[in-house]
């Protein structure tokens, strides 16, 4: 079986897939939950960010702490996308190379996470502002939810995009797990890349419902 870099054990499965020991999923809950905290917490945002970004000069960001220990890395902004396949909600499969030549927003979500479901919903008020500025939305969710139970992901888009759902330029599905451990190898929670036309990480951060003025701001200058 794969097993996610840096953690040493294999990326939990829902039912029928292979599972973690009781044991196992019990320390992952407490840590989602430690870590759902963080953000939820009043100085949330500004924790979250420093734990999954690492701010240099000139405003670039990198996932904080994402050389694993097999070697893998989260991506840096100016490096290239890494590649990957997803599965859409509607069941074709859709891959990183084929979102090349479009401005893309690659979001990286759990859907038992309070904040990556209010998230959803905040972008849905939103999703309008970012086609204006020619960006994609991509909502994927993490390999098999980060071990934890959750929504399908079809029924997560329907519950909290409510009719944005439905429409332009607003893709859900679900990560690989290649996918998922090519762009959080950690396992962080709501996460997500902004990525230029040409195929580039412009820009990284998360927690969207408490991001999203910087989220346009980005996706406005996006080339």
């Amino acid at each position: 079986m794969s097993r996610r870099p840096g953690r040493g054990r294999p990326l939990a499965g829902r039912a029928g897939r292979p599972g973690r020991s009781p044991k196992v999923q019990a320390i992952g809950r407490r840590r989602a939950r430690r870590l759902w905290w963080i953000i939820a917490s009043g100085a949330g945002v500004v924790a979250a960010a420093s734990v999954v970004i690492a701010a240099t000069a000139g405003g670039r960001g990198t996932a904080a702490g994402g050389t694993s220990a097999a070697g893998g890395a989260a991506p840096a902004v100016g490096s290239a996308a890494p590649g990957g396949s997803f599965t859409t909600a509607s069941g074709r499969t859709g891959t990183i190379a084929s979102l090349r030549g479009h401005k893309t927003l690659l979001w990286f979500v759990a859907t038992w996470c309070p904040g990556c479901q209010a998230g959803t919903h905040a972008m849905a008020g939103q999703a309008a502002r970012l086609r204006a500025a020619g960006v994609r939305v991509v909502e994927v969710e993490d390999y098999a939810d980060l071990g934890q139970p959750g929504l399908a992901m079809a029924a997560f888009g329907r519950q909290f995009a409510g009719a944005a759902y439905h429409g332009p330029g607003w893709t859900f599905g679900t990560a690989s797990q290649a996918l998922t451990s090519a762009y959080n190898p950690q396992g962080y929670l709501d996460v997500y890349f902004l990525l230029g036309s040409s195929g580039r990480v412009a820009y990284i951060n998360s927690a969207p419902a408490s991001t999203m003025s910087q989220l346009l701001a980005r996706a406005g200058g996006l080339t």
